[in-house]
């Protein structure tokens, strides 16, 4: 269905009747001029072939009548709706995408977690093993020392006979007070 053409101040006769249509105050849209040039273009007429043809009067077009306008209107509200229906369509589809990366995001966040906690369980049992390895040379070395310690407490008292024969070895610590 084509939209009835006329002059300018018919076609703002159309805009204001779809704004008053859509509830859209005068004050928020400002009526702009066609981009296109206002006159239509005019077609050649076909000359007369027989000279005894009457001449047929010219169609009147009469201004659009309010069933004409209703349909009009009906039509452009129709494809406002097609286009809404579709931005309904996309935005529904992006919240649906984003839901599923928020569950998947979600999922790897998890796994995250849990390689971090084994790498950290991991590193503390590796430390563990050598606090371990530490203290068993410890306690070596400590048993070592006690078993010096006792075999020193069982060595027989030196007598002074000996001092003459260490003081000369060590000539700088004196035995005597």
């Amino acid at each position: 269905m084509s939209l009835p053409t006329g002059t300018q101040q018919a076609d703002e006769q159309f805009l204001a009747d779809v704004l008053a249509l859509l509830d859209v105050d005068a004050a928020e849209t400002e009526l702009e001029p066609p981009q296109c040039s206002p006159e239509p273009t005019r077609k050649r007429q076909r000359p007369s072939t027989s000279s005894d043809t009457a001449a047929k009067p010219k169609r009147v077009r009469k201004d659009a009548t309010p069933r004409v306008r209703n349909k009009a209107k009906i039509e452009i509200l129709r494809h406002e709706i097609k286009g809404l229906e579709a931005v309904l369509a996309s935005l529904q589809n992006s919240k649906r995408r984003a839901i599923d990366l928020g569950r998947r995001q979600a999922g790897s966040l998890w796994k995250f977690i849990a390689s971090k906690q084994s790498f950290e369980r991991e590193r503390a049992e590796h430390q563990n093993m050598g606090l371990k390895r530490m203290l068993s040379q410890q306690c070596a070395f400590t048993r070592f020392l006690s078993m010096v310690l006792t075999e020193w407490d069982n060595l027989p008292i030196p007598d002074s006979s000996f001092e003459h024969v260490y003081a000369a070895r060590c000539p700088r610590v004196s035995t005597t007070p």
